[in-house]
């Protein structure tokens, strides 16, 4: 698909009337909760403010790239309800959605040219050798590390005296000494000094390809962003980021830096991500509005409502707190049981494909199951003994004593007969009290044993229809043999 090319230098964000937020991982490996943590306010914000939530991919990382990474980032954010308006499965003007194809398409070779010719870029050839040199030296000294800008002012002569030596240069942006400002929606004004930011930052790599530091700058302005929402872990780039936008003379975005997320410890998350990527959520059975209404709440004093309409409604960046938040995964759990507990079958029926047999979603009485079973689970995948417990025979129990046995003989000749409603399991204890006594567990936990072959589980008053007439007496019959 042509997409229409925007000047890199001329393009101010804020002249479009709806806000524009992105969301731009690499695609390095599969959707995880760190992921969500920069997805997830940027959709409810543009949902919020009837903007664009655009999905980007900074794809310039070659060695760590998976494959069908990206799809599978599509995946996950579909089961998400985070689908975005604008990305490679779905083209607006302002693509393409990647930074290999912006950069085959000649945008930030258009951004550093103008940049180099205003003298605010510029050829490094320090090797990596003299940077190991430099670092140690400051290290010594107790200083943090930082490049010195040795290369700023090169004469045509020296360069050709590295390029002899086989040296290739990046290119590195000339940061202005001064203060940098700008207000975030989180943090409140910042205030940086432009010499204390560890040099200037490399721009291109000696490949040619663009870092982050630029690339992002001239996609944002090419891609009309407004709004720029991300960790806290950024805050410096973007104060370098400001001079880029400010040199290519552009408008700068409002920012929004949200606080780290960190373990339920205390710990940094990094090591954990791994193990919490939304796939292997979703195959525990953790339900998206689980993770979307968890996931929103955090750094807030209030919990946050489930249903993705109100989460957006509800979600203010300039509400939320400026501590590190902790991710939670038993926090999580027990909300995702709260969502469990207050879905239809008609709601929960898209997810249960992947935790019940093949032929149970035809099953004619699994809306009895599901209204039995899900008061007794944290997960989906907790319903798979449940299913076993309505829907196949039980073992055998050796172990019931000879007094219950007659018991049973007795429930199994008052068991009634027809379809079995949630009112049948009362009326039939009704007459088996009646009949010979028993009360509370005497009256109820032979029954449910007989029946289960558990001592614990859903209200009997819902599976007994699940189980129905013919299995509850082959159950009966075994257990007073």
């Amino acid at each position: 698909m042509q997409t229409k090319q925007f000047s890199a230098i001329t393009l101010c964000m804020n002249n479009l009337n709806t806000p524009r937020v992105r969301f731009a991982p690499s695609p390095t490996g599969r959707m995880h909760v760190g992921h969500m943590r920069a997805a997830l306010p940027n959709a409810l914000f543009a949902k919020r403010s009837n903007g664009a939530f655009i999905l980007r991919f900074e794809d310039t990382d070659m060695e760590r790239q998976v494959q069908d990474a990206e799809q599978a980032f599509l995946a996950d954010m579909a089961w998400l309800n985070l689908t975005p308006d604008e990305s490679i499965a779905q083209e607006g003007a302002t693509g393409p959605y990647n930074t290999l194809a912006r950069h085959e398409r000649g945008d930030y070779k258009n951004a550093v040219q103008k940049l180099m010719d205003m003298g605010r870029a510029y050829e490094c050839f320090t090797s990596p050798e003299e940077l190991e040199v430099m670092r140690k030296l400051q290290r010594a000294r107790n200083e943090p590390p930082r490049y010195d800008n040795r290369h700023r002012d090169l004469t045509e002569e020296q360069k050709e005296t590295y390029r002899a030596e086989g040296r290739v240069p990046v290119i590195r942006f000339k940061l202005e000494d001064g203060e940098i400002r700008f207000n975030d929606l989180v943090r409140g004004e910042q205030i940086f000094l432009a010499e204390n930011l560890g040099g200037d930052p490399v721009i291109v790599r000696s490949s040619g390809t663009p870092l982050f530091t630029l690339g992002g700058v001239v996609d944002d302005i090419n891609m009309g962003i407004t709004h720029v929402i991300r960790g806290e872990d950024h805050v410096v780039n973007t104060a370098q980021q400001v001079q880029i936008f400010q040199a290519l003379d552009a408008e700068l975005p409002t920012f929004a830096h949200l606080p780290m997320m960190l373990d339920k410890d205390g710990h940094k998350m990094s090591k954990r991500l791994g193990a919490l990527k939304i796939e292997d959520l979703r195959q525990q059975g953790i339900l998206p509005q689980a993770i979307n209404s968890y996931m929103a709440g955090l750094g807030f004093s209030e919990a946050a409502p489930l249903a993705m309409d109100e989460l957006a409604n509800w979600f203010d960046l300039t509400k939320i707190g400026k501590a590190p938040v902790r991710f939670d995964e038993e926090q999580l759990t027990r909300i995702n049981m709260h969502v469990i507990h207050d879905l239809s079958l008609e709601d929960v029926k898209p997810y249960l494909k992947d935790f019940l047999p093949e032929d149970a979603l035809n099953r004619s009485r699994l809306e009895y199951f599901w209204n039995a079973a899900r008061e007794n689970i944290e997960t989906l995948a907790d319903l798979k003994d449940l299913y076993h417990m309505a829907f196949e025979e039980p073992a055998a129990d050796a172990s019931i004593p000879a007094e219950d046995k007659e018991y049973l003989t007795e429930a199994l000749n008052t068991l009634p007969s027809g379809d079995f409603t949630p009112e049948t399991w009362k009326e039939w204890t009704g007459v088996l009290k009646e009949k010979t006594g028993r009360k509370g567990k005497q009256l109820f936990m032979p029954l449910r044993k007989a029946l289960t072959g558990q001592d614990h589980g859903p209200d009997m008053s819902n599976l007994l229809p699940v189980i129905g007439e013919e299995a509850a007496r082959t159950r009966l019959s075994r257990c007073c043999s």
